[in-house]
């Protein structure tokens, strides 16, 4: 995909941290291309939602700085939250980029931040999450986005499932690759744990069809899709939602819920507001 804006002239900090995993030798301009993609689609987004302005962002999980630095020069007024596991790159963001540093928690629900924010910037996290995680995840993106606020965050869909069908070396040569296709194929979600991770430290490669995706989003009458982009952010989807609170009216019901709810309750509710519509 082509630039969608020209950034060439704006000044970024090009430090990298010397425990940034995400950078291999003789690779850095791929680290600083996908940087400056994400401002780009972020960017796409202030148009997209009409915001012009994020005073106060959320970078989750933040790294080392690849996307926080570009966040940085180009949102230079705002407060940007950095958020991660990783405690080396929260601290390294705060001290090199200003930024608020916060350290997660294996569980999303446990944080707790003082406000909510106007932008959240999300890539590669779902993308590593079982299902339970997944939606969680996305419960919590909600409950932390202001009203009239931005949701960016990053898949892995048809692009990356069709490479690993068609055999393509160096991608996921770390999980079992059959079963994640079929388990795909039949639910159009699946997960497999990276063969060196442990069920304690739960984690790796999770992949979404649009057309899952899309039924989860009718959890939230409060959140509309402005755009799903397939292949925006290197083999990554990149998916983007606007808060509006009470938005959509439920008349899908709930095909699916998250930990923190009670599928009896979907059938309740569908029930409710069809009554509601045919007057009875």
């Amino acid at each position: 995909m082509k630039p969608l804006y020209d950034f060439s002239t704006l000044v970024v900090d090009r430090t990298i941290a010397p425990r940034d995993g995400m950078v291999s030798a003789g690779l850095e301009e791929q680290y600083f291309d996908l940087g400056r993609r994400a401002l780009e689609l972020i960017h796409f987004s202030s148009v997209l939602c009409d915001k012009p302005h994020y005073p106060a962002i959320l970078d989750l999980p933040c790294g080392h700085g690849r996307v926080l630095r570009y966040l940085r020069a180009h949102y230079g007024y705002a407060k940007i939250t950095a958020c991660d596991l990783d405690r080396d790159g929260v601290d390294f963001c705060a001290q090199q980029f200003g930024a608020t540093p916060v350290y997660s928690q294996p569980s999303l629900g446990a944080l707790n931040f003082d406000a909510q924010f106007d932008l959240i910037w999300v890539g590669s996290l779902v993308t590593h999450l079982d299902e339970r995680r997944w939606l969680e995840t996305i419960d919590c993106l909600v409950k932390w986005t202001k009203e009239c606020g931005v949701i960016v965050f990053s898949t892995q869909g048809r692009t990356v499932t069709s490479l690993l069908a068609r055999g393509r070396r160096n991608v996921a040569e770390n999980i079992d690759k059959p079963a994640l296709l079929e388990e795909f194929a039949r639910r159009g979600f699946a997960y497999q744990r990276y063969f060196e991770a442990t069920p304690e430290a739960d984690y790796g490669f999770a992949a979404t069809s649009p057309e899952w995706l899309m039924r989860q989003l009718q959890r939230y009458p409060d959140i509309i899709l402005r755009a799903y982009l397939e292949e925006a952010w290197g083999m990554q989807d990149i998916v983007i939602l606007y808060k509006k609170a009470g938005h959509f009216e439920p008349v899908l019901g709930v095909p699916e819920r998250s930990a923190n709810h009670s599928p009896a309750d979907a059938p309740a509710v569908r029930g409710g507001l069809l009554r509601r519509f045919l007057g009875r």
